[in-house]
């Protein structure tokens, strides 16, 4: 298969120079039994407090709670459903820092270090939270070693998506980076294949050679990936579909997508 050719030209919806590590401002707290129970177990995201609803059984992190020195502080349900919107919080919230976004360049560095071929997932100006948590749950379960995502008209790691992820934000690097065009050819000048998810164009995801390192574009829910990064991809995949609905939801036909590069990995012995 090879490369796409590159077009010149900027992206009206993208400004300035790649982005790296960033903490910008996000989520100040998440929120159910499952994401708080894993930030708790993994440490990877400290918690400055947890407030748990009277009567709430959530004793098993009230204790992990105590053990870590974090406070703990009982308040009434009404107010915790106030705090996330009316989300099911399952009687617990803990506050957080902002979240730490992680630097691309040191997640691909790390990966190689293992002597691992990157499996990144990136997405195109995804909006609703549910999907990038849904996509960074499959991220996870499937082996991606990392979810990019550009800062602009996109959403950004909230505590609906820490939630809908079931706690998979704890354990995979999310990076947010200022332009994802610029990101994805410098992933390609460090040997990366693009691979853009389409409706109907390219070719079948098991005519594909995942096994290689790669990144798997997702576009937005609306209208897919940009014409720009369309463009930067090297080549479109799409899902056999034998129904009668025309697409996939964007978190389920990359959650497909995902599946079919783990299974190509497992089968050549690729961790």
């Amino acid at each position: 298969m090879s490369r796409r050719a590159r077009h010149s030209g900027g992206d009206a919806g993208e400004q300035g120079p790649r982005g790296a590590s960033d903490t910008a401002r996000s989520a100040d707290f998440i929120y159910g039994r499952h994401p708080v129970g894993e930030a708790l177990r993994s440490g990877n995201r400290p918690i400055q407090k947890l407030l748990v609803a009277e009567g709430a059984s959530v004793g098993d992190l009230v204790e992990v709670a105590s053990q870590r020195s974090i406070p703990v502080q009982k308040v009434g349900r009404g107010k915790l459903d106030s705090m996330v919107g009316g989300a099911q919080h399952q009687g617990v919230v803990a506050l957080v820092p902002a979240f730490a976004y992680s630097d691309v360049d040191d997640v691909i560095e790390a990966v190689m270090e293992r002597g691992e071929d990157p499996l990144i997932l990136a997405c195109d100006q995804i909006q609703d939270p549910h999907n990038l948590g849904s996509l960074a749950r499959s991220a996870l379960a499937l082996g991606a070693h990392a979810v990019i995502f550009p800062k602009d008209r996109a959403v950004e790691v909230t505590g609906t998506v820490v939630k809908t992820s079931a706690g998979a934000t704890a354990h995979l690097p999310m990076c947010r980076v200022t332009n994802l065009r610029t990101t994805l050819d410098q992933l390609k000048e460090r040997g990366l294949w693009i691979y853009g998810a389409a409706a109907d164009e390219g070719s079948p995801i098991a005519d594909t050679d995942f096994a290689r390192p790669c990144v798997i574009v997702v576009g937005s829910e609306g209208s897919g990936m940009r014409r720009l990064t369309t463009e930067t991809c090297d080549a479109l995949v799409h899902v056999p579909m034998s129904g009668k609905l025309g697409s996939l939801n964007a978190a389920v036909a990359g959650g497909i997508v995902l599946y079919e590069a783990s299974r190509q990995r497992r089968v050549r012995g690729k961790p």
